[in-house]
């Protein structure tokens, strides 16, 4: 078992951060983060997060039978957590139905789990009025996300006793992984909306300055 972590947790933690990083930059991306969006910069986050996850599925690895253990969930979550349970939706379908493609006996539950995923960040984010949530509550979040995906696992995939050897081996490992990933987004993204916030301030400073130096200008007219 603490090989399975370890092994999960050092193929996937640097690309998350990599990832993350370099979304943030994109001008599309920091639309959608300050909620002025349009629709095309929606339909593109979704296939960047849809992307993330279908990524997520292959920089882990293989089990016995065909299961996999991956960050597949995070990019659904994360998506919903950010933007709702629609783009957490789509997200979640896009890595979802890619996970099932891949077939095994474990592909139906592990589907449903990276939809639930992107379902489930998009609660959160209307929970908490439309705003990112804390490391603490990503964490967790991540870490309920992989219970239910164990669960949905134990409740589908037969034969029961293979499953239950997956979801003792693989969920452990998904739910270090995972958590850690989503923290290491959520502080991120938190300074990504930050300057956004720092950078509408100056905008509006700026805007200011130059309606009073245009003030004195028509002053000076008269004088």
């Amino acid at each position: 078992m603490i090989h399975n972590i370890l092994a999960l947790f050092a193929t996937t933690e640097v690309f998350i951060y990599v990832f993350i990083e370099i979304i943030t930059h994109i001008e599309s991306i920091r639309r959608v983060l300050s909620k002025i969006g349009t629709r095309s910069d929606t339909i593109f986050f979704i296939a960047i997060f849809g992307a993330f996850s279908i990524f997520g599925t292959y920089t882990g690895f293989e089990l016995p039978g065909g299961a996999i253990s991956s960050i597949r969930d995070l990019g659904p979550l994360v998506a919903g957590m950010v933007a709702g349970p629609l783009v957490g939706l789509g997200a979640g379908l896009i890595g979802g139905l890619q996970r099932y493609s891949l077939g095994g006996f474990t592909a139906v539950p592990c589907s449903m789990a990276t939809v639930l995923a992107g379902l489930i960040g998009g609660i959160i984010y209307l929970i908490n009025k439309k705003r990112l949530v804390g490391i603490f509550y990503a964490i967790v979040a991540a870490v309920l996300v992989e219970v239910i995906h164990g669960a949905l696992a134990l409740l589908i995939a037969r034969p029961f006793s293979d499953a239950l050897d997956v979801v003792l081996t693989a969920i452990p490992a998904m739910m270090i992984a995972n958590g850690m990933g989503a923290a290491i987004c959520v502080i991120v993204l938190e300074r990504a909306l930050n300057e956004l916030k720092e950078g509408r301030q100056l905008e509006k400073q700026s805007e200011i300055i130059k309606e009073i130096e245009s003030e004195d200008n028509q002053v000076k007219r008269f004088e």
